[in-house]
């Protein structure tokens, strides 16, 4: 239990690492919004089949732990590779290979998590949360580091922490966990359903700018003067409040219907990406970011549990892949290479304005497919 819970709370320095500094260290390098946009972007491309390759080679070996071993080893390598590389095709080509190794680290430990805690007769949440306060203790912590050391040393941290997590992963045991194969059969299956298509699509519209304000933000807050530990406490802010609501989820999904809960959180994204855009104080927008409580947390919770609703239990694995393939995926090239793209052309109040239309029209989205649904249940009752 202990070992496990570390091993999130210090893999998800490295998440921490990635999200907010990267960027930061690729405009140090010179490369310009739209350059960093397109460089983000090619990593989820090969995320969106290396996620499901490395699941069905974890099941093939019936070790999720010797996978996550190797693939550390290999994030480590091709990390150093992607910090060193010289010119921007070189660059992107070991941020393909990096995202080959490194994206399917976080489902696989989001999987060991979970067999633990039904080992240790413990709730999922009360080991997943120790990720949410490594990534907020890692982006105030390291936000400060780098601010005095400077940009250029982020590899001597990223091989320090990387190393730090190969230690705690050699010392956990190995499970072996069961899991329904993703099949051809079943990606067929679902993507028959045509309410579940149209939720992808309105996951889409929300996750777009979701997904730029990833790649964007730290940019975005060094144009208007934040240094990279106010950078840091951003994310600190936005992980910090992720976690609470989280727990009050459990609730929350008694209560309200889960389209009525996505839309919700539509409107509460709608209105933090218009705030952003509209705002010039740096630390403004960085107190903005708790707003995250309200938009993803509420978002990602009721998404997963919706297509458990409309997704049939032998095809869930499959869902929820679809799923991440769109948010993590799909969404993080459009958002990432369109984000950067419009920053250097119009600046970047201008993409946090397009993202609240875009969020917007997610929101409108889920309330068609909530009527949709409210209509069919009255057929239903009437029959």
């Amino acid at each position: 239990m202990l070992r496990i819970s570390l091993l999130n709370f210090f893999y998800y320095w490295v998440v921490s690492m990635i999200n907010a500094f990267l960027p930061l260290l690729f405009r140090f390098k010179g490369l310009s919004p739209a350059q960093i946009g397109i460089v983000l972007s090619v990593g989820p491309i090969v995320a969106i089949f290396s996620q499901p390759f490395w699941g069905v080679m974890s099941d093939k070996k019936q070790s999720v732990k010797n996978v996550i071993l190797f693939l550390l080893v290999a994030t480590l390598i091709t990390g150093l590779a992607v910090f060193f590389s010289p010119t921007m095709s070189l660059l992107m080509l070991m941020m393909m290979i990096f995202h080959f190794f490194m994206s399917p680290i976080q489902p696989l430990l989001d999987s060991l998590s979970t067999v633990f805690s039904k080992e240790k007769g413990v709730s999922y949440g009360s080991i997943r949360v120790w990720g949410s306060i490594g990534f907020a203790v890692a982006s105030f912590v390291l936000g400060n580091i780098i601010g005095l050391i400077g940009i250029q040393y982020l590899w001597i941290i990223y091989s320090l922490i990387i190393i730090g997590v190969l230690c705690i992963a050699f010392r956990l045991t190995d499970p072996v966990i069961e899991r329904k194969p993703l099949t051809t059969k079943g990606f067929q299956q679902a993507f028959r359903n045509a309410r579940f298509l149209f939720f992808l699509i309105a996951i889409l519209f929300i996750a777009i700018p979701h997904r730029m304000n990833d790649s964007m933000l730290a940019i975005y807050l060094q144009s208007l003067g934040a240094s990279e530990g106010k950078i840091g406490l951003a994310w600190t802010f936005s992980a910090l409040s992720e976690a609470p609501v989280v727990a009050f989820m459990y609730l929350l999904m008694k209560k309200i219907p889960l389209l009525v809960l996505l839309g919700i959180a539509g409107v509460f994204y709608t209105g933090r990406w218009f705030l952003y855009g509209l705002l010039t104080d740096p630390m403004m927008i960085i107190y903005s970011q708790a707003l995250h409580s309200v938009t993803f947390a509420i978002f990602m919770v009721s998404a997963l549990q919706y297509i458990a609703t409309i997704i049939p239990a032998e095809m869930l694995a499959t869902g929820q892949t679809a799923y991440y393939a769109t948010f993590n995926g799909v969404a993080t090239i459009i958002g990432s290479a369109a984000g950067g793209y419009l920053m250097d052309l119009y600046g970047g109040g201008f993409i946090y304005k397009m993202g609240a239309i875009s969020a917007f029209i997610g929101t409108l989205l889920f309330i068609i497919l909530y009527a949709k649904d409210k209509g069919v249940q009255k057929q239903l009752q009437h029959t």
